[in-house]
């Protein structure tokens, strides 16, 4: 039964982060429409909607994910196993599985990807995970270069704001290290707090990344939606054209 065990852990990791992800785009979409709120709780409504209203999407979100990872880490356990063998085997049948890893992954990639586009959908509009997932791959297919660009682009300055969080700490690790008459050795503790600084800015940062991709994409239905799109919970209502169609004045409950 250890592989119940095991399936569970992974899905509830990745529940836990899609419940982060959603409560991050429904903050967001709170703040890009707030001059339809009263009140400018944020984060309260993001996560009181995902309580209420949202937490079967994610955990069909997570599955998904589940779906496909738990395949990848086996063969990849295989993969590693096989390695350290005498008898590896023919050098087709490792290339078929590192080609399965590498199919795996990528569709695992995609699959997060679109997931937590979904979840900005979800908070927008209300709808549900799939109907959700389709509005977000028409708007992220009718603005693939404007996409390509944005993530390209800001994954750089992410990158760039991590290397700087990392050099920092470690400049003052190493000042504080040779302050220490009793230590003779700083490259190791030196290495040790950089490596910690780079998960830790890379944790936060990655909060960014969610919040641009969030913010992009209600600019894109706010500008150029497709059909389906009615901005629901948000009190807008917009036509196949894009245009805004008199908007009503007061919010409407999510369906």
């Amino acid at each position: 039964m250890w592989w119940v065990y095991f399936i569970g852990l992974i899905w509830t990791s990745e529940f836990i982060m899609a419940c982060q992800q959603m409560v991050i785009a429904g903050a967001v979409a709170h703040w890009f429409y707030r001059h339809k709120f009263k009140d400018n709780d944020h984060v309260t409504y993001g996560l009181c909607k995902l309580l209420k209203y949202h937490l079967g999407s994610v955990a069909l979100g997570s599955f998904l994910i589940t779906l496909f990872k738990i395949p990848r880490l086996i063969l990849t356990y295989l993969h590693e196993k096989l390695k350290y063998q005498e008898n590896k085997g023919s050098e087709c049948a490792s290339c078929a599985l590192k080609c399965c890893i590498c199919c795996f992954y990528c569709i695992e990639k995609f699959i997060r990807y679109l997931n937590h586009n979904a979840y900005t959908v979800i908070a927008i509009d209300g709808v549900n995970f799939c109907k959700a997932a389709g509005t977000a791959f028409e708007v992220l297919t009718s603005h693939a270069l404007q996409v390509a660009t944005i993530n390209g682009l800001g994954d750089f300055i992410l990158f760039l704001g991590k290397c700087f969080v990392t050099a920092v700490t470690g400049s003052v690790g190493l000042y504080v290290f040779r302050k220490n008459s009793e230590l003779t050795f700083y490259a190791v503790p030196t290495l040790v707090v950089c490596i910690f600084a780079f998960f830790v800015a890379h944790c936060i940062l990655s909060l960014y990344e969610m919040v641009l991709d969030t913010v992009y994409l209600c600019m894109a239905q706010n500008g150029e939606a497709p059909d389906g799109i009615q901005m629901q919970n948000m009190g807008l209502t917009f036509a196949s054209n894009g245009n805004n169609v008199n908007p009503p004045a007061e919010l409407e409950p999510i369906k």
